[in-house]
């Protein structure tokens, strides 16, 4: 009977660990953020208004990565880290050692602000910017259009954790393989701050209405957009067609969007997608 139990006890959710393993999680920007996004041609993702935008920063707080089961904790990430994702990657966020070697089939993180956040790979002065104003998410670039330029620096102070995780190629979580060591990455995604839906899955990048916030801005058209001169924009008075909300609530004037869409950026080794919450 003691027998039976113990293998009766193996059944549930999560099979029995056999040995250990070990599991590094990578974050990633992508092209889009290390390279350019280009305009669209043909088939291939680009700016459906023909602009080009280029970072020259794209600092994340990481936090919180957790590998666990629904009611088992495996690891979790105990030190907050800047990451500059603009710089060439993919670049290690955090390392978990000798962890049960199985399925765990639950991975989440956090976009944060933290106070006592330190440098991944970010310089130090970077790391001193994100502390010091409270963001989760900076980005600073430009885009142009044929002889037009408009440069951006937008800092986000949004708390974001991303959960069930999941690849489309091998699913929800990761499995530690025996006397192994598996690859995880935490991809950012930089087109979504571009994106003119909320919610559709057809959704295009634009920069029209964007631009159009600096020309005509308080200030006036200085070549630099502002999320003051963002937050001027009311959503209904841009095409009927572009900004659909999906019924995102207090969700008004373009800043209000461009910083939800800032939700929408953390992903799952590449294309795999994780449930966003607010805190």
């Amino acid at each position: 009977m003691k027998n039976w139990m113990l293998g009766l006890s193996c059944l549930g959710l999560v099979a029995c660990s056999d040995g250990t393993g070990n599991v590094t999680f990578t974050t990633y920007g992508e092209d889009f953020i290390e390279k350019q996004i280009p305009p669209a041609v043909g088939d291939e993702a680009g700016f459906t208004d023909g602009w080009t935008v280029r970072f020259d920063k794209f600092l994340v707080v990481l936090s919180e990565v957790t590998v666990e089961t629904h009611d088992e904790v495996a690891a979790k990430q105990t030190q907050a880290r800047v990451f500059d994702v603009h710089k060439p990657g993919p670049v290690v966020v955090e390392s978990f050692k000798d962890l049960p070697a199985q399925k765990w089939d639950h991975i989440s993180f956090a976009m944060a602000p933290v106070a006592d956040a330190v440098a991944g790979n970010a310089d130090a002065a970077d790391v001193t910017l994100m502390k010091t104003e409270g963001y989760s998410v900076y980005v600073a670039g430009q885009a142009t259009k044929d002889r037009e330029t408009k440069r951006f620096n937008w800092g986000f102070t949004t708390n974001t954790v991303y959960e069930h995780c999941e690849s489309p190629e091998l699913g929800a979580g990761v499995t530690v393989p025996k006397d192994g060591e598996e690859t995880v990455q935490l991809t950012i995604h930089g087109d979504h701050l571009f994106f003119d839906d909320l919610q559709s899955p057809d959704a295009k990048m634009r920069f029209d209405a964007i631009a159009q916030a600096d020309r005509l801005g308080i200030a006036g058209p200085d070549g630099e957009v502002t999320l003051e001169e963002l937050a001027a924009v009311d959503l209904t008075e841009l095409p009927i067609d572009q900004y659909g909300t999906g019924g995102a609530a207090n969700v008004r004037n373009l800043r209000d969007f461009v910083t939800a869409l800032v939700r929408t950026a953390g992903h799952f080794r590449g294309e795999g997608e994780c449930e966003p919450r607010a805190r």
